[in-house]
């Protein structure tokens, strides 16, 4: 038995020890994550303060100093969240959703032709896409990048088959083309930092290396694209979907990608701090890679 298979199931044991706690331990401990990650020096820490500054440059340095921690903060309980997707029961925490606009999804599976449900990286996401595959009529895919440590993989693709069908690899556009064709559902979350088959598209005024994916296999499967978003309001979880968006079946990319970026901004800026800023979405620069954290 390898090292990494011994810290990984030792890891993996807590994290399912934490997620039996009560909702209300649960949400405090990752809040205390989330504030020891404020206050400790780190990386992580850096970067969300950088992408804040660049996104933001409207607010004030005690605003932003501000926004930063409650970012913090909000990516600690997210993390907890995240440990409740994958080895919580239903009725912990499924009561505490509200869900609005449901029928844009039955409205696009009647077309026979699948739906893309859209999103962007909200603290929320892993807990908010198990409550929607409770409410659809066939477990949904995942589409998502494999991590690098399989083992690791191998124990979250194990815990989202309870809810979902499995995890699509980003780069298996085969079987997304395929769970498509089946008229089911696939989640899409393509606002991180792409190397490959992207353009530099506009997102918080930045040049932001965006995937062009989403347009293709909307256009390749004829698909539509409801977006949806996940944000917690005081104790519960808002979930709302938007009506399909047309602009991803047009032929100029471009175009669709920044309206794209721009519904994402807008639904961002409700609520900022839930956002996943410690990720280095401005990795890929025209003026070279790193080029905005070279610095941290």
């Amino acid at each position: 038995m390898s090292l990494q298979k011994i810290k990984t199931d030792f890891l993996i044991a807590i994290a399912r020890l934490i997620a039996k706690l009560p909702l209300s331990v649960i949400k405090s401990l990752g809040k205390n994550i989330g504030r020891l990650t404020w206050l400790i020096p780190n990386k992580r820490k850096k970067i969300a303060q950088r992408n804040i500054d660049l996104c933001f440059p409207e607010l004030s340095a005690p605003q932003q100093k501000q926004l930063v921690k409650s970012n913090l903060i909000s990516t600690g309980i997210g993390f907890a969240e995240m440990l409740m997707a994958y080895w919580s029961k239903d009725n912990k925490f499924i009561n505490y959703f509200e869900f609005s606009g449901l029928e844009h999804v039955h409205h696009a599976l009647a077309k026979n032709k699948g739906c893309i449900l859209m999103s962007c990286h909200l603290h929320t996401m892993e807990l908010a896409s198990r409550a929607i595959n409770i409410k659809l009529d066939k477990p949904s895919f995942i589409l998502g990048r494999q991590h690098n440590n399989k083992i690791f993989e191998a124990y979250i693709d194990k815990a989202r088959r309870v809810h979902c069908e499995r995890t699509i690899d980003k780069k298996d556009l085969r079987s997304v083309l395929k769970a498509l064709k089946n008229n089911r559902c696939i989640f899409y979350i393509p606002d991180q930092n792409f190397s490959y088959q992207c353009e530099y598209i506009n997102f918080f005024k930045q040049p932001a290396a965006t995937v062009i994916a989403p347009v293709r296999i909307a256009q390749s499967s004829g698909a539509s694209v409801v977006p949806w978003f996940c944000f917690r309001e005081k104790n519960k979880w808002v979930i709302e979907f938007l009506p399909a968006l047309d602009y991803f079946h047009q032929k100029d990319i471009s175009s669709s990608l920044l309206k794209m970026n721009q519904l994402f901004e807008q639904q961002i800026k409700k609520h900022p701090e839930q956002y996943l800023w410690v990720h280095r979405r401005f990795k890929n620069h025209p003026k070279g890679k790193n080029y905005l954290y070279q610095d941290l």
